[in-house]
């Protein structure tokens, strides 16, 4: 019988899988019939040494991925305690007990028997005195009093020690359930530490990218301030010689103070992205963090591949549908809690009883208890309403998860499109920003330009240097975005999966 469930259990497992999998190529407006590798580290592709260091050193020291292993843990310790239920229990007993004497002859074989001792005496004492009547030795006459009595204790004890088993029989597969439950909430476990995994790469990948961006804003910042310095000396240079206006010196002035303004925001928020990145990584927000080399060069895009892939490269869908086939066995371990249990016993040793000296005998015995459920207030049938509705909650958060991963995979291909279309756009306006300013400071030293055509340029430039970093993180972060999204099987060489 319980070869039967296993077997009807493995195909109800197979049948979540297949189930969600042509959901999923249902809802998906994207990919083709072919089938993607994702077996590969995402961030081995970027050739960024640096990015490397710090997502192995957040999978190593990172608090969230390590309170997900001992949930692993905890899980597993649990699995043994439901498998414990299908092997017998052995135990070993000693016990002791010091009663009363008296407390004895309140047994209920010796409690009502008649006590002859006083007639006896009477009998004895009658003999006697006839005895000396007659002039009869009454020493030859039988003794009627007991003779000579042994004082009895006060106390007794009785001990024993014991050698016991009890095995409950699963004959209707009750607690094979509730252990093939256990097992499939081990398994999602496992694959909910999986998609902590690889979210926090993806959250580390993109704190490491900002903080990248932010180093390289400070340092924009800096250029741009002494280039509105340098600007400064030859507006002021031109003033002094005659070809300028002291209008051009104070607007100037006033463009090198707003570029100056953008320098503590800029050393501000590379403050902040680095306490972000030391915070991902488990370490203090003041942590030394690796240097930067600026911008991966990025290459293809991953190919989108068969939809009905994605539930088996997203653990967090993996982990849903584990979580899925554990209710449905919860739940069928409901119904079993209507049938009969059979427990079978057995002990075997020595029994002890000690007044003034000890007597012992081995003993054993071997049992069996059958209990058959009859009224339990309702709440077996309360547990079976219960059970039927968290499988049905556990559905309905499979669909919800499975419906985000498609959205999620969809908007990031959608993101990737715009963010390198963004990128190639933000190029060529800052290449055209750079060849204006350089043109515009060669007019204006000639004299062939106003200073209002080089004012212009020049905040063209900064605008369009700042325009293009954020272009080339968003870039990168949107190519981490759907390495996330898509998911994979891949685990890193350095982690030890429990």
């Amino acid at each position: 019988m319980n070869l039967l469930l296993i077997c009807s259990i493995a195909m109800a497992g197979g049948t979540a899988t297949e189930d969600t999998k042509a959901w999923v190529s249902s809802l998906a407006q994207y990919g083709d019939d072919t089938r993607a590798s994702r077996n590969t580290p995402w961030w081995t592709g970027f050739e960024d040494p640096s990015l490397t260091i710090v997502i192995q050193t957040g999978l190593q020291q990172n608090p969230g991925l390590e309170a997900a292993n001992l949930r692993i843990a905890l899980a597993s310790a649990a699995r043994w305690q439901s498998l414990s239920g299908l092997l017998p229990q052995v135990s070993f007993e000693a016990a002791t007990q010091q009663s009363p004497t008296d407390a004895a002859g309140l047994s209920p074989y010796t409690a009502n028997a008649p006590d002859y001792s006083e007639a006896f005496q009477s009998i004895g004492t009658l003999l006697a005195d006839v005895a000396r009547a007659t002039g009869t030795d009454p020493s030859g006459l039988p003794d009627f009093s007991g003779g000579q009595q042994t004082a009895i204790p006060d106390t007794y004890r009785q001990s024993s020690t014991m050698l016991k088993s009890m095995w409950a029989i699963d004959i209707f597969g009750r607690q094979t359930l509730r252990t093939l439950a256990s097992s499939k909430n081990l398994q999602a476990t496992r694959l909910g530490r999986d998609a902590t995994m690889r979210g926090l790469t993806g959250q580390i990948g993109a704190a490491w990218y900002d903080l990248v961006a932010a180093r390289e804003q400070h340092q924009v910042v800096k250029r741009q301030v002494q280039t509105a310095q340098n600007m400064l000396e030859v507006v002021q240079l031109r003033y002094e010689q005659g070809g300028g206006s002291a209008l051009d010196v104070l607007q100037q002035r006033q463009q090198l103070a707003a570029t100056a303004a953008l320098a503590p925001l800029a050393k501000a928020s590379l403050k902040l992205a680095h306490g972000r990145l030391a915070v991902a990584l488990g370490q203090p927000p003041s942590a030394d963090l690796p240097p930067s080399k600026g911008w991966p060069i990025l290459g293809p895009a991953p190919t989108a591949g068969d939809p009905a892939q994605l539930v088996d490269d997203r653990a967090d869908i993996q982990a849903a549908v584990r979580k899925l086939e554990r209710t449905s066995l919860e739940r069928a371990a409901s119904f079993s809690a209507l049938a009969p249990t059979l427990i079978l016993t057995g002990q075997i040793g020595r029994q002890y009883l000690t007044f003034d000296e000890t007597d012992s005998v081995d003993t054993w015995g071997l049992g069996a208890v059958m209990t058959v459920p009859i009224f339990a207030g309702g709440r077996t049938h309360a547990g079976i309403k219960a059970a039927r509705v968290a499988r049905d909650i556990a559905n309905i958060e499979l669909r919800a998860i499975a419906l985000d991963a498609v959205n999620q995979v969809e908007s990031a291909f959608a993101i990737e499109l715009a963010a390198a279309a963004t990128l190639n756009a933000r190029r060529t306006q800052a290449t055209a920003a750079q060849h204006a300013l350089n043109e515009s400071r060669t007019h204006y030293v000639q004299g062939l330009a106003p200073y209002v055509s080089l004012l212009a340029a020049l905040g063209a430039n900064q605008g369009a240097e700042l325009a293009l970093l954020d272009a080339e993180r968003a870039r990168v972060q949107a190519r981490i975005q759907l390495h996330t999204a898509l998911g994979g099987r891949w685990r890193p060489q350095s982690e030890n999966s429990p």
